[in-house]
């Protein structure tokens, strides 16, 4: 085989090497090694061990770390944080980020209230079926009409 030849085909598995898909398998050890860590009330290492698999779009770490956040357990609470976490996840369709997020601009707590918002994204939630989120704005659209007549 040329050299030439030989330097592609390196550049070529490296590249592929790159592009594997992230191992699921150990994002999915990591993510309930976090999720006993919170349950143990070390949200600190729950936060390291969610922070690696949230940098990679999962989901569920992605609405947890949106909780430490909104709580301040382990961190600071910081309500920009949690909205972007939350958000992240949100726009990707997830159901209960969806709702969180709709919680936070109903409450107004360490961010701005806003109603149309909330209401924006619990009917994202609602329309996926998610049970959490069509009880809330079933409260929430009933609360509406009673406040019009």
């Amino acid at each position: 085989m040329r050299p030439a030849c030989k330097l592609l085909t390196v550049a070529m598995l490296l590249l592929t090497a790159c592009a594997a898909p992230p191992d699921t398998a150990r994002f999915k050890i990591d993510f309930e090694r976090g999720v006993k860590a919170y349950k143990a009330g070390d949200y600190e290492a729950a936060r390291k061990l969610w922070q690696p698999l949230a940098d990679n779009y999962d989901l569920a770490a992605l609405r947890n770390l949106g909780h430490l956040y909104r709580l301040g357990q382990g961190v600071a609470k910081n309500g920009k944080k949690a909205r972007r976490y939350y958000e992240k996840a949100a726009k990707l369709g997830h159901a209960p980020s969806q709702t969180n997020l709709a919680q936070m601009y109903f409450s107004g707590t360490l961010i701005e209230r806003d109603s149309e918002k909330a209401m924006q994204w619990l009917e994202k939630a609602a329309a996926q079926g998610y049970p959490p989120a069509r009880q809330l704005l079933a409260i929430k659209t009933q609360n509406f009409e009673l406040h019009s007549r």
